[in-house]
């Protein structure tokens, strides 16, 4: 019965791991493939302290004009410990929600590594659960 429970505790952390990971991905997917693609100017970046790495985290601000000619100024949903290839001014490419333009992504910047990793881990924590709860039952 112990195993069993031992089990819970990796299928419950891949589960949480993996459901993110293909939540982001299908997020970042259906803005690529319904979103609208415009060109859009970083503007700035949010910037708060990761307190667990004591990293200073960089969030883009893009902003750009809509097709129905509305000026947006959003914050990436995407933070980073480097602020990369994106520096204030750079244009770059970004995919909006044409009905909540404020849901975005930018191309390149999109989480793709991390939607990897999460779904790595969650795939690791549900092979484990399963090959505890699978030893323990035999």
């Amino acid at each position: 019965m112990g195993g069993l429970i031992g089990a819970g505790v990796p299928l419950l952390l891949g589960t949480v791991f993996m459901t993110v990971g293909v939540m982001v991905g299908r997020r970042s997917r259906r803005l690529r493939q319904e979103g609208t693609q415009t060109s859009a100017t970083v503007v700035g970046f949010k910037t708060h302290r990761d307190f667990d790495s004591n990293r200073t985290m960089y969030q883009p601000v893009v902003q750009w004009v809509t097709g129905d000619g509305r000026t947006v100024e959003t914050v990436s949903s995407v933070a980073s410990s480097s602020v990369g290839d994106l520096r204030r001014g750079a244009a770059v490419t970004v995919f909006y929600d044409p009905d909540n333009p404020k849901r975005m992504l930018i191309d390149g910047h999109d989480g793709g590594v991390l939607v990897v990793v999460f779904c790595i881990l969650g795939a690791v924590g549900l092979a484990a659960g399963l090959l505890v709860a699978w030893f323990t039952a035999t």
